[in-house]
């Protein structure tokens, strides 16, 4: 089963008004590789609060656009994205416009996420900043499924408030669990809670009162001997990185910046070194689309 609720998959809840979230939305999404064509987005399902511009298709990949035309996230809404690439194909899933997760008084709102790439595949996940608004409460989850010969690049950029009204950590949690498999092997684990109140971002204020924070896993299976020092050696302005190897077959990358124009510079400087280090040649397609980053 692709989705892992099934009042999701029914559309249909049988809770009560006061225990159901407030809105049940998703995308299930399944990318086939075609000899005489390329990757094709051969099976989908979407929901509101998501919606999905129709798919680019330029050098044997597949670019799907996700947008939310509904403000944002509220408390209790439930979002869920599944999506699986096959054997061969090469799928990107980008989101060109910030999320927001709004002011809520309690409660929270949900974020699942489950990719499945398969050997010879290629997923890129590259999305806008999740905004997290004053008081806003965010619950995310998520889990990568990779075959040992798929290569995947997986982003999640978060802004701690509304720049443009001097908001900064004033959300009231930000929960995120990630689990990464490799051929069924458990590779990278994280799982944290951020409660500005209590004091778990002080390092991240001290450094940057209004930062932004951008977390990348790199899988590939070709051997990256240099990439470490590589990245390490990235002149990034107004920001500083991190970077670990994984057991195997990857690499793990944080990112805080001063502000989201220096993060997108710097995501950028990561993206061309990663590509250059893998051999992966990114279509130009997917930087037109991903509108939020030009």
């Amino acid at each position: 089963m692709l989705f892992s609720d099934p009042k999701l998959m029914a559309g249909v809840s049988t809770d009560s008004l006061a225990s159901r979230p407030g809105v049940l939305g998703g995308a299930r999404l399944h990318y086939t590789y075609r000899p005489s064509i390329g990757t094709r987005l051969t099976d989908q399902w979407v929901r509101p609060p998501l919606h999905l511009n129709k798919a680019y298709h330029e050098d044997e990949w597949a670019i799907s656009l996700l947008m939310s035309p509904t403000a944002g996230l509220f408390d209790n809404d439930l979002l869920e994205i599944d999506a699986r690439v096959s054997a061969g194909a090469k799928a990107a899933v980008i989101s060109p416009a910030a999320c927001r997760v709004h002011t809520m008084p309690s409660g929270h709102a949900t974020v699942r996420q489950h990719y499945v790439v398969e050997a010879g595949a290629l997923l890129d996940v590259w999305p806008a900043p999740l905004i997290l608004q004053k008081d806003a409460c965010l619950h995310q989850r998520t889990r990568l499924d990779v075959a040992a010969e798929a290569t995947v690049l997986l982003c999640e950029i978060v802004a701690p408030g509304r720049a443009a009204f001097g908001e900064a950590f004033a959300f009231r949690e930000w929960f995120s669990q990630l689990r990464i498999y490799r051929e069924g092997v458990l590779r990278a684990f994280e799982n944290f809670s951020c409660q500005p109140e209590r004091g778990d971002v002080a390092d991240w204020r001290a450094l940057y009162a209004g930062g932004s924070y951008a977390n990348i896993y790199f899988l590939s299976p070709k051997p990256l001997p240099d990439l470490i020092q590589a990245l390490h050696e990235l002149d990034i302005s107004d920001g500083m990185m991190g970077a670990s190897p994984l057991r195997e077959g990857g690499v793990g990358i944080k990112i805080l910046a001063a502000d989201g124009i220096c993060l997108r510079k710097a995501i950028f400087l990561v993206r061309n070194l990663l590509s250059l280090h893998a051999g992966v040649i990114f279509p130009k397609g997917l930087f037109r689309a991903q509108t939020y980053f030009n």
